[in-house]
């Protein structure tokens, strides 16, 4: 009997590849979300020690013009951190979007590969099957060649 061979493993393959693929892209979406979370805790850092100085200045002795400059680079850093939530916010939807993408490319490949193991199963029965019936026809033949040589 010929070997197995399943006829949808091109198919199979592209589905791998195709799983893969998401995986990875997943894999970047949660690299841009740390990425993001990352900037967002420095941009806090950054916002919290410009308001430590604006409220070291306004304890101090200080020109206005300085504190003015503070009050605007504060809210530039506010700014900044809105900018970066919303980043955040957008790569938590990315991730969302490209597991879905995986899981649905998982089950695409999933299907095959339990349809692979159903054909191999089948397969490995008929063969079962057939060698079975081979060594029944030789015992038979043994059988019947034994009572052949016990009547001559």
């Amino acid at each position: 009997m010929k070997a197995f061979k399943f006829s949808l493993e091109p198919v199979l393959i592209l589905r791998h590849r195709e799983e893969d693929a998401a995986k990875h892209s997943y894999a970047e979406a949660v690299g841009f979300r740390n990425r993001c979370l990352e900037a967002l805790e420095q941009a806090m850092v950054d916002l919290e020690g410009l308001q430590r100085e604006l409220g070291a200045t306004r304890q101090g002795l200080s020109r206005r013009d300085d504190q003015i400059l503070f009050i605007h680079a504060i809210r530039q850093q506010r700014d900044f951190c809105l900018t970066v939530t919303q980043r955040l916010a957008r790569a938590e939807q990315l991730i969302q979007v490209r597991m879905e993408a995986w899981m649905v490319a998982r089950r695409k490949a999933d299907m095959l590969v339990r349809l692979k193991q159903k054909h191999q199963q089948e397969y490995n029965f008929v063969v079962q099957r057939l060698e079975e019936r081979a060594i029944d026809d030789i015992v038979s033949a043994r059988h019947v060649m034994m009572g052949r040589k016990l009547a001559n």
